[in-house]
């Protein structure tokens, strides 16, 4: 294997950066799938097709009961999956072709029935979520394969890059496509060219960015039952606290892909697809900038203290949008929210690997199809509290009947969900963050101690 060095029988694996750039559009696949999914999905149903909005709360709040069967089992499933391809590759390519062709079918509702068209709706969120939870398994295998912290930091700098690249491709591309958000075929066209570079782009990943260590092999093997997991999992603080601040997060990055269309649309009275992308993508384009600072800041002062920075920093940037109505000024603000919401990006995806590093010298097992199969869980959850939050804030105000009485003032429910619920959302992070026990030293404790055990692992295999 060209991309692979070995410096001796004992030693780490050396990635190459075609490796690790491959890995990477692992990432920039799930990004731009599930932002373009669930971004223009509820705007298409609602806009487009005129599905009851009704309808629409009701399939998603049954979309969030599958989710925490079917996001945990297949986690659970992957961590005692033994092949000769390792234990995540084979649910990798196995979602890989399904959440290609939903994200095209998707668009092809039946019409003139509300019944038919919640019922095709709900059969596909169901689909999705099954195959898409089986692509995330990239993420699981990243504190697998990285295990140091300058080698984490840079992958993971990689990762964001490319993630943050997705989701600028899932707001901009639409852009192309969506001339009219009440027409159906820009969606049509758009899902087509989305499946084609998600499509190119997983190749890429599964074919030279997905391997498995040895030393590994065998972790397939251990005492937890399903149930048994879940249980013994939610009883880790660090857990329990990081699955809060990753709910908080996917949380406010879901209000903002439904809120901001509106935004501008109705405050800004910026109403093309082209705007409203534009609004969202400078926002990633900053957020991918910051990356470097964010990497140098987590290798100086740790996750936990760099984490809280970027926190704050989103926090006190966004307050602007209260008073917002020009749409210049707009993509001024929502540009240097863009710093401090690059180190949430950063920050989230990477502190997990901490807990799993953990829990593997509790356990002597790596477990992460467990831990992300309970985040996924999670992150569907965040996805429908934010569009609960859009529905009940726009019930409240009148919003279904806009149209037909524009004296009705919405300004007020777009403002609460632009700045104050994701203010909370940020206030809430920074507790759980002061809980938090991974502190920089514990970090490298945990480090030192899994070189030991990893070697054992490693020896283990050999003797087999």
């Amino acid at each position: 294997m060209s991309e692979i060095k070995f410096e001796d029988e004992h030693r780490e694996i050396k990635f190459s950066k075609k490796q690790k750039w491959s890995f990477g559009m692992g990432s920039f696949s799930q990004w731009f799938i599930m932002s373009a999914f669930n971004t223009w999905v509820f705007a298409f149903y609602f806009t487009a097709v005129g599905l009851n909005l009704k309808y629409i709360m009701l399939a998603f709040i049954i979309w969030i009961i599958w989710n925490a069967i079917n996001d945990p089992l297949l986690g659970y499933l992957s961590d005692r999956t033994q092949t000769r391809w390792g234990r995540r590759k084979p649910f990798i390519i196995l979602g890989t072709i399904p959440i290609l062709i939903i994200e095209i079918v998707i668009w092809l509702p039946p019409l003139n029935n509300d019944i038919l068209t919640f019922v095709y709706l709900l059969i596909l969120l169901f689909c999705y979520d099954t195959f898409y939870t089986m692509v995330t398994f990239f993420d699981a295998l990243f504190p697998e394969l990285y295990t140091s912290v300058e080698e984490r930091a840079e992958v993971n700098t990689i990762k964001q890059i490319l993630a943050t690249l997705g989701l600028i491709m899932a707001f901009l591309i639409p852009g192309m496509f969506i001339g009219d958000t009440h027409e159906m075929s820009g969606y049509l066209i758009n899902g087509i060219v989305t499946s084609i570079i998600v499509g190119i782009s997983l190749f890429i990943a599964i074919k030279w960015g997905v391997i498995e260590k040895k030393e590994f092999k065998l972790d397939h093997k251990h005492e937890f039952s399903f149930f048994k997991g879940l249980t013994y999992t939610f009883k880790n603080k660090g857990f329990v606290l990081y699955t809060i601040l990753f709910f908080l997060f996917e949380y406010v990055l879901m209000l903002y892909g439904y809120v901001v269309p509106l935004w501008s649309r109705h405050i800004l009275m910026e109403v093309s697809a082209m705007s409203i992308a534009l609004l969202l993508g400078l926002l990633f384009i900053v957020a991918i900038i910051s990356v470097v600072l964010w990497k140098f800041l987590d290798v100086k002062l740790g996750s936990r203290t760099s984490f809280a920075i970027a926190l704050v920093l989103f926090g006190i940037t966004i307050m602007p949008i209260l008073f917002i109505t020009d749409y210049l000024v707009a993509v001024i603000v929502l540009s240097l929210s863009g710093v401090g919401f690059g180190g949430m990006l950063y920050f989230i995806y990477l502190i997990i690997a901490d807990v799993i590093d953990e829990d593997e010298l509790k356990t002597g097992v790596r477990r992460e199809g467990t831990f992300f199969g309970i985040t996924n869980f999670f992150m569907r959850l965040s996805a429908v509290v934010s569009i609960l939050s859009v529905s009940l804030i726009f019930l409240s105000t009148g919003w279904e009947e806009w149209t037909e009485n524009p004296e009705i003032n919405t300004l007020l429910g777009i403002q609460l969900l632009m700045v104050l619920f994701p203010a909370i959302a940020v206030g809430l992070s920074l507790l759980c963050l002061y809980f938090y026990p991974f502190t920089k030293a514990k970090v490298n404790e945990v480090k030192e101690k899994l070189e030991v055990l990893h070697k054992e692992k490693k020896e283990k295999i050999e003797r087999t």
